[in-house]
């Protein structure tokens, strides 16, 4: 039993000291880019929510404003 605690041990120190590739190199690209695509498209989003939200605060306010003008 300890034999094979020390084997798998040293295959663990083994593998971490291996070359790490860039992502781009793996089978893992097309899935890092599809995540890093959905990130960009989530950000634009909350963006225009964020401008949309910003316009309705300020159109809100025009609007309080002119109720108290009595127009």
């Amino acid at each position: 039993m300890r034999m094979i605690l020390t084997i798998i041990f040293f295959a663990l120190a083994l593998s971490a000291c291996a070359e790490k590739k860039d992502i781009k190199e793996t089978v893992f690209a097309p899935a890092a880019q599809a995540k890093d695509k959905a990130r960009a498209v989530e950000d634009k989003l909350r963006e225009g929510a964020e401008k949309n939200r910003e316009a309705l605060k300020a159109s809100e306010q025009d609007a309080g404003a002119e109720q108290q003008k009595g127009y």
